[in-house]
């Protein structure tokens, strides 16, 4: 009996792209500048932040320039550049908008690695499936009157991925990016923080066999009731919380407990995980990394001045473009020479080995320019008795290929003999 080749069944569907639906951002962060090499922790905690959506295991060296990000982050989808850098007086983070900025340039004023917040709190927090999801972002107290602050929240908004409150998971609301400016320092105030949710109003006991999915130990008990009265409500800080933190989730949220929370009155934690930033907004340029000044914090020039700027910029553009034409004709009359060079060696390749052959082709080629020179005007204006085939006969030796035969007197057309 033949046996049947056996086929695979389709076991999964994959999820169908919507081409209307916008793309989520993508960032690249990465270091440049003279002291690089000081902000390696840094690094490694803000890619951790923007985790999932950046490429976390991104090599970069001092070999490396812009151009060479750029062009793999077209490919890539690669929305945002978060740029670090560090020079002798002051560290920088530049976030930008790619391909063509703009480019907001901020000074680090101060920051605190995850390792220093963690170390400083006594239960830290970070769960290990928070980081599979995009972290929600809250901006804070952005004025748009300020140009400068208007364009830092839609670049630090563009990083992140947009949700839909009325259609959101919540459980894949995790984590939490605070931008929070504060108008009397004029300093921008970077958080990170893990989102926890616990029941409200009920025992210390209780809540314990909420949020845990296994069953507590009651050996020391005399009856299951001691677990409800042996001990009073929650802790003084949980008295402490504000009524906005308490809400009641319609949908299962993160965590162990999470089901066991639907439907009940619950309380919303942050806990902080880092890295922590202290910004201050320098420069905003037009362009990725250069472009014209928008705004500068610490110089300020005239009209005249922005247009003596712009000017010379201009000047410089098109010095550019020039050079750039210079060069491409260059290259293509480079390119004609070495092809002319190659057919003179062809033919003095030939020419060794059919003498005669090389001979009739070196008088083709010389008959067709001298119609070349002639041009179809000269041989309108030309009348001569004599027959330009039978002149081509006498001159090559032979008689005019059906190509050659085409503008010469004899073959029907008005030709000249040069």
């Amino acid at each position: 009996m033949a046996r049947t080749r056996r086929k695979k069944k389709r076991t999964h569907v994959t999820d169908s792209v919507d081409p209307g639906k916008k793309a989520e951002p993508k960032t690249f962060v990465f270091r440049r500048g003279q002291h690089w090499g000081n902000l390696g922790d840094l690094e490694s905690d803000v890619r951790r932040m923007m985790l999932p959506n950046t490429a976390a295991a991104l090599r970069e060296s001092k070999r490396n320039t812009l151009k060479d990000f750029l062009s793999v982050a077209g490919p890539l989808g690669v929305s945002h550049f978060l740029i670090l850098t560090a020079t002798d007086k002051a560290s920088y983070l530049r976030a930008a908008k790619t391909p063509r900025g703009p480019t907001l340039t901020m000074r680090i004023k101060g920051y605190s690695l995850m390792s220093d917040v963690a170390a400083s709190q006594q239960r830290p927090r970070m769960p290990p499936n928070a980081f599979k999801t995009a972290p929600l972002v809250v901006l804070n107290n952005f004025s748009p009157a300020q140009k400068e602050l208007a364009l830092a929240a839609n670049l630090f908004q563009g990083m992140f991925p947009s949700i839909n409150v009325h259609t959101v998971n919540l459980a894949t609301c995790q984590r939490l990016v605070l931008f929070s400016y504060d108008s009397e320092s004029g300093l921008i105030s970077m958080r990170h923080y893990t989102i926890s949710t616990a029941p409200s109003g009920v025992k210390k006991s209780l809540k314990a066999l909420i949020t845990r999915q296994a069953l507590p130990d009651l050996g020391a008990l005399q009856d299951v009731s001691e677990l409800v009265t042996k001990s009073g409500y929650g802790s003084e800080s949980e008295g402490e919380d504000a009524e906005t933190s308490r809400v009641v989730l319609e949908a299962p949220a993160a965590g162990r407990a999470g089901r066991a929370l639907v439907g009940r009155q619950s309380r919303v934690r942050l806990h902080e995980v880092g890295p922590r930033l202290e910004l201050e907004i320098v420069k905003v340029e037009a362009g990725l990394c250069d472009g014209a000044v928008l705004y500068h914090a610490h110089v300020s020039r005239s009209k005249a001045e922005v247009s003596a700027q712009q000017a010379a910029k201009d000047e410089a553009a098109r010095l550019k473009a020039l050079r750039r034409q210079q060069q491409e004709a260059n290259v293509r009359k480079k390119e004609a020479e070495q092809r002319r060079k190659a057919e003179l060696q062809e033919q003095q390749r030939q020419a060794k080995l059919d003498p005669e052959a090389a001979a009739v082709e070196k008088r083709k080629q010389w008959w067709r320019k001298e119609q070349q020179q002639a041009g179809p005007s000269a041989a309108a204006a030309a009348d001569e008795d004599d027959d330009d085939i039978a002149y081509y006969k006498q001159e090559v030796g032979e008689e005019p290929a059906e190509d050659d035969k085409i503008g010469l007197r004899g073959s029907g057309g008005s030709g000249f003999r040069g």
